[in-house]
């Protein structure tokens, strides 16, 4: 089996030939039995003030082969002081591989965590690491990341180390051979979470994993490993970086070779470095001589768009959008023409629609601006679909797990950053609850932020209940329950409740998530519904040592110890519009997060979805029109407000809706059997203001 490998001539991975060399020098040299005179050295290197972690004059006559890689990779150095480290290292280990060009961005080190063993040790300690690595070296070439049962048992003897972790040693295994191994969180990325890792047999799960990466992802592994580290951080915060038009040379002529060859270039002749000027107007200055009415593009090219920000070209192909994410730093190609200056990206395979965006058109390079909410949403969509791909070619493997679904979702009308912000509340929190006014899509929403959170549609790992003013905690977490002997008696046996039958499948299968979702949550007296529970959803509290004992369980026979799995989370909705509910107490604020829906009319996605139904033009605008003064009246009332208003909901148009196509007539039914019963019901008081309310939603 060949593996791919990448240019390590780029930029993006000028840094491999490096480690490369430097994890096999630390083996082959025989450095293990000299490891006081790396420590002499580095405590030689901190005395001349190099950027060095205040621990280095702590250590004895022991270090590790994987803290001496971590020491010139961590995220809080710049580009000088790591080449600066680097330099010595290069003389001191006798390294003949060039410094990289710019600095790895992933895996760095945490600057806390660059040490891979206690913080007081000796040679037992370091011994599992200088392990490790002679025998990951040792295999040399033949080892095609397949499994491997001694290179498990040397993993799992590594992370027994204190101060490991899986991050930690996924990533000095992906430094010493970046072709072969992946950091954790990119198997994640590939394969979806819940691939089977755990700690008492990491090394095999491991190893079993990156054979399963291979077969859904024949690329490179650093172009795999760079990719899934640029995609996350746009995806969880698109805010953050910026968007950009760059031509692919006049009529999009280079736009192939710019995705075949992993870039984005401009091709204006100059013999300037970039990386000598530190702002994007001192090299805008030093153009402006040689190339007077382009100086700026270029320097806009070199200086202003970041590694992470995304680049959009037009392809001659398709006629379509091409979106990528910037991996690199500019460099200079002589001799190349049109594409002189270049920057490594990673182009995504699916086109997005060009219709209705108002993009830049005459400049080489221009920033997204008036469009970029529409291309943000766009990309979203776009990486859903890409991982719906991948999802497919993993279907004629049974043993590899489930990608994550698509999300954010677009049948969901809030923004991407909305969505993510929520499943990330979730997730830290652990007990949601969805409150907002009659229409906003609580429950319709919740049950997509349960499938976001397992990462696929696993209707069994799902519980739904509704509370009610009779709902009991017998219902919810269990009890004593009527039933007949076999002589046809009446009998009360201990049962358990929905809550406990979940939490029972949770605990069996732990490496998945299980949701319970509770609609209309402040219709039921929670205390009494919750009992103990209000102690045991606490997501610190998720833990034997947390246990209480339920006497229903105890009645079965055994302890009757109970606690709420921390793989299990509990997702409500509340309607705020209604008259007849209780606040929640304060006991139970504390243990929940809330977010707050509103109505989505002037959403994009709201107004897509309407606009895919077939519906006329004019009533889109009726409806959002109409809607935007009737919640506004509603919000003034101060009888009411603004949990009052009336949401989105009700005009989504459903499967053979309308009728005969007749949307007028639809629309009508849709006030005059849905928003008037409402709006009578909030105004009871005042019929008659109702009736002009409703009458104005019906005007011609």
């Amino acid at each position: 089996m060949t593996i791919n490998r990448v240019d390590t001539t780029r930029p993006e991975y000028s840094w491999i030939p490096f480690f490369e060399e430097l994890a096999q020098n630390l083996h082959k040299g025989n450095w293990r039995k000299k490891q006081w005179a790396i420590v002499d050295k580095l405590q030689e290197m901190k005395g001349q003030m190099m950027t060095l972690p205040n621990f280095v004059n702590q250590l004895d006559n022991w270090i590790d082969p994987f803290s001496v890689m971590a020491l010139v990779r961590r995220n809080k150095i710049t580009l000088d002081n790591q080449q600066q480290l680097m330099a010595e290292y290069k003389d001191f280990f006798e390294i003949d591989a060039g410094l990289p060009i710019e600095r790895p961005f992933a895996p760095t080190a945490d600057n806390r965590r660059s040490f891979y063993v206690p913080g007081s040790f000796g040679g037992d300690e370091v011994d599992p690491h200088w392990d490790t690595l002679g025998y990951v070296i040792d295999i040399g070439p033949s080892n095609l990341a397949t499994f491997d049962e001694r290179l498990a048992e040397f993993l799992n003897r590594s992370l027994q180390v204190t101060n490991v972790g899986i991050p930690n040693l996924t990533s000095a295994l992906y430094c010493i051979n970046p072709h072969r191994y992946l950091k954790d969180d990119t198997v994640d990325y590939v394969l979806g979470h819940g691939w089977g890792l755990n700690d008492v047999d990491f090394g095999s799960a491991y190893l079993r994993a990156l054979e399963r990466v291979r077969v859904c992802d024949a690329r490179p592994f650093p172009l795999v490993n760079n990719e899934a580290w640029l995609v996350g951080e746009f995806t969880d915060n698109p805010d953050a970086f910026n968007l950009w038009m760059v031509a692919a040379g006049i009529g999009n002529v280079y736009s192939e070779d710019f995705l075949a060859g992993g870039f984005s270039a401009i091709g204006w002749e100059h013999d300037l470095d970039s990386a000598e000027f530190e702002t994007a107007q001192e090299m805008r200055d030093a153009l402006k001589p040689i190339w007077p009415t382009s100086a700026d593009q270029i320097a806009r090219f070199h200086k202003d768009i970041k590694r992470g920000d995304v680049i959009v070209m037009r392809t001659r192909e398709s006629g379509g959008l091409r979106y990528g994410f910037v991996a690199s730093d500019s460099t200079y190609f002589a001799g190349i023409p049109d594409m002189n200056d270049q920057r490594g990206v990673y182009w995504r395979q699916t086109d997005i629609r060009m219709k209705g965006l108002s993009l830049p058109r005459r400049n080489t390079v221009a920033r997204i601006r008036e469009a970029r909410d529409a291309v943000v949403k766009r990309i979203m969509q776009a990486e859903g679909l890409t991982i719906e791909v991948a999802a497919t070619m993993l279907e004629s493997h049974d043993d590899i797990p489930p990608l994550d679904i698509q999300w954010p979702s677009d049948e969901v009308f809030l923004s991407d950053v909305d969505q993510l912000r929520m499943l990330k509340l979730l997730r830290r929190k652990q007990n949601l609850i969805l409150q907002g006014p009659p229409g906003t899509g609580k429950t319709f929403i919740a049950k997509r932020l349960a499938y976001a959170l397992m990462g696929e549609r696993a209707d069994d790992r799902i519980a739904s209940v509704q509370f009610h003013q009779s709902y009991s905690y017998e219902d919810f977490v269990g009890g004593y329950r009527p039933s007949t002997n076999h002589a046809e008696q009446l009998v009360f046996k201990p049962e358990d409740g929905a809550f406990l039958r979940l939490c029972d499948d949770a605990r069996k299968d732990p490496d998945n998530e299980y949701v319970m979702l509770i609609d209309e949550i402040n219709r039921g007296n929670l205390s009494r519904v919750f009992g103990e529970l209000l102690m045991l959803i606490e997501s610190d509290k998720r833990n034997s040592e947390s246990a209480v004992v339920l006497q229903h369980l105890k009645a079965r026979g055994g302890d009757g110890k109970f606690y709420v799995p921390p793989n299990v989370y509990i997702i409500g909705t509340m309607n705020l519009a209604d008259r007849s509910l209780t606040g929640m107490n304060v006991a139970m604020r504390r243990r929940f997060a809330f977010r707050e829906l509103t109505p989505q009319f002037e959403s994009d996605r709201f107004k897509s979805w309407i606009a895919d139904s077939g519906m006329p033009d004019e009533m889109q605008v009726r409806i959002r029109e109409r809607m935007a003064m009737l919640n506004q009246s509603i919000t003034a009332d101060s009888s009411l407000g603004k949990q009052y208003a009336v949401g989105h909901s009700f005009f989504c148009p459903g499967q053979g809706d309308p009728e005969d196509g007749d949307w007028e007539a639809w629309y009508q039914a849709v006030i005059e059997h849905e928003i008037r019963p409402l709006l009578e019901e909030y105004w009871f008081d005042q019929p008659e203001r109702a009736q002009q309310e409703s009458d104005r939603l019906l005007a011609n």
